[in-house]
């Protein structure tokens, strides 16, 4: 079962399936590893909090080996928001799409 990954004001922006990310359209952007996000190529996007990928400090930032991304997957039937959530963190899920705004890019 897809858990969904949501904004701190409760909107869905993708969704968690067996250790990857997928955007809304059930295309792979990223993996989970250690409760951390990265993108496929290994770099750290953020940590993973409360179904969000969040800016945490103090979280170690190496990158891991690059995955192959897995086949596109049919998303979740319901995404609905929810309550917004009281985490001071920036929101970090726009890095998975964005190569540029990764933090260590281009190490």
């Amino acid at each position: 079962m897809a858990d969904g990954i949501y904004t701190s004001d409760g909107q869905p922006q993708g969704f968690r399936l067996s250790g990857f990310i997928y955007a809304l359209d059930g295309t792979p952007i990223g993996r989970v590893v250690a409760e951390k996000a990265y993108r496929l190529d290994g770099s750290y996007v953020g940590a993973v909090v409360n179904n969000m990928i969040v800016d945490k400090p103090n979280v170690s930032r190496r990158k891991v080996p690059a995955a192959d991304a897995p086949e596109k997957e049919t998303p979740p039937p319901a995404l609905v928001p929810r309550r917004p959530v009281s985490e001071s963190f920036p929101d970090c899920f726009a890095m998975l799409l964005d190569e540029e705004a990764a933090p260590g890019a281009g190490e």
